[in-house]
């Protein structure tokens, strides 16, 4: 009896062999197939990823399509509409061949079109952020601050402060691959969106990023950003009336670039700006020399114009009436915007003062046209006025975001197959790490039925 059931156990432990040998066959099969299925996951996978930062392809740069690039550069000014069009063939053909620096820039420049020159607010959103995307799987910092800076005022426009703040600090980020021209820039227009918010927190940041901008042109001699930072520090002091350090600021254009023609008109602008200090001050005396310097300097002419509006009007506080009539009158000789209500106002005054001395043919000459610009500013506004709300534009950043959501990792097919077939060598692993654990113990447990029984056999 004995006997018998040792052989079923030698038995039964050959069966445990078999059962082991086997496994280690078709663990070898499987393995083959755990590796490629291991290869195309991978491969899957890889295929997934954004384009390498400074991955270029090759055709982004045929010189044709940067000489694309430069045209419509150049046309946009005078035929927009040709500049879109020529634009929109270009991204087509750059996307075909995944160029996406010639898409982007391309891009960049219809956003500009629709921002700066056609005023649609939305074309322009959607674009400058296309152009951003496009850009980002590139190593053209330049490019991708121009869009960031650009965004960042198209925000500032529309009141969207923190949003202008972000995209501001964003094309700070790549200061390391900026120009000092660049970065002073992006300084420079960080600053105005601080200075518009207009808090305390706001004027002190204000103050530091004009500061670095200027500093940073010093570096460079770049001498037109030197003046656009000291004019509007002094604006910004200005508007606290901090009249001293308004002046300190003006004066020191007017000391660094009294004797460079190249830099009349800055000067002319330093000049300006302490007559609206001494104007704000009521000190109507020392406001008209200061025009009257600015004047002097002055060669563009809706900057002249304004400049001789703002001096008729201390004229007329002063009570020189007849010299600020005249003064307006010239004023109109000069380039101004009718479209706009701050500049037809010179006509408004003019119809009154007039009035009040008896010239009213005149007076009402003045008033038609004021009339006239009025209603045009109505029409303008009311056409345009979906363009220049500001929830409006709330409402296009809304519909640009719900419409260019990233879709969730688990909608894309490709990374999905690739994520099952990564699983298929895991479930394995764990799959055969269980088994081999209960064989295991198995084997252990019939090797010690065996002693057991080896124990208990008698030597005949």
């Amino acid at each position: 009896m004995k006997r018998i059931r040792k052989r079923n156990d030698f038995t039964g432990f050959s069966c445990s062999i078999v059962v082991v040998k086997t496994f280690k066959i078709m663990r070898f099969s499987i393995k083959q197939i755990n590796i490629v299925c291991l290869i195309i996951a991978a491969g899957i996978l890889l295929s997934c990823e954004p384009t390498p930062e400074n991955e270029i392809v090759s055709s982004e740069l045929d010189l044709s399509f940067q000489s694309e690039l430069t045209a419509i550069n150049d046309l946009k000014w005078d035929d927009p509409k040709t500049a879109i069009e020529k634009a929109d063939q270009l991204i087509e053909r750059a996307e075909a061949v995944d160029g996406k620096y010639v898409s982007g820039k391309a891009k960049y420049y219809k956003a500009f079109i629709y921002d700066d020159i056609n005023r649609d607010v939305s074309q322009a959103y959607y674009y400058y952020n296309e152009a951003l995307k496009d850009l980002q799987h590139t190593d053209s910092s330049s490019a991708k601050m121009s869009v960031l800076n650009n965004l960042g005022l198209l925000y500032q426009f529309y009141g969207q402060f923190d949003a202008a703040f972000n995209s501001f600090e964003k094309a700070l980020e790549l200061a390391p691959d900026l120009s000092i021209e660049d970065l002073s820039d992006v300084y420079y227009n960080y600053g105005v969106a601080l200075k518009l918010r207009g808090d305390n927190d706001s004027f002190y940041a204000a103050e530091e990023a004009f500061t670095k901008s200027l500093e940073l042109a010093r570096e460079i001699d770049y001498h037109g950003q030197i003046a656009d930072v000291n004019n509007i520090i002094g604006l910004m002091y200005k508007d606290i009336k901090d009249y001293d350090m308004a002046r300190i600021a003006y004066k020191n254009n007017i000391r660094s670039y009294r004797n460079d023609d190249d830099m009349r008109d800055y000067v002319g602008r330093a000049y300006h700006g302490i007559g609206v200090t001494y104007m704000d001050e009521e000190n109507l005396e020392e406001a008209v020399r200061a025009f009257e310097q600015a004047l002097v300097h002055k060669t563009i002419s809706s900057s002249i114009f304004v400049t001789k509006y703002d001096l008729g009007t201390v004229l007329m506080r002063s009570g020189h009436q007849k010299e600020a009539i005249e003064i307006w009158k010239e004023a109109l000789k000069e380039k101004h915007d009718k479209s706009n209500f701050e500049h037809v106002q010179v006509y408004a005054n003019l119809s009154k003062v007039l009035a009040e001395n008896g010239q009213y043919q005149e007076a009402l000459d003045y008033s038609l046209a004021f009339n006239e610009s009025v209603n045009q500013i109505v029409k303008e506004e009311k056409t345009y006025s979906a363009k220049n709300d500001k929830v409006l534009f709330e409402d296009v950043i809304k519909d640009y975001d719900e419409f260019n959501t990233p879709q969730p990792f688990y909608a894309n097919i490709k990374i999905m197959l690739g994520l099952f077939l990564l699983l298929i060598p895991i479930i394995y692993l764990l799959t055969a790490l269980y088994y081999r654990s209960k064989l295991s113990k198995k084997v252990s447990q019939t090797v010690s039925q065996i002693q057991n029984e080896f124990q208990h056999i008698k030597v005949d």
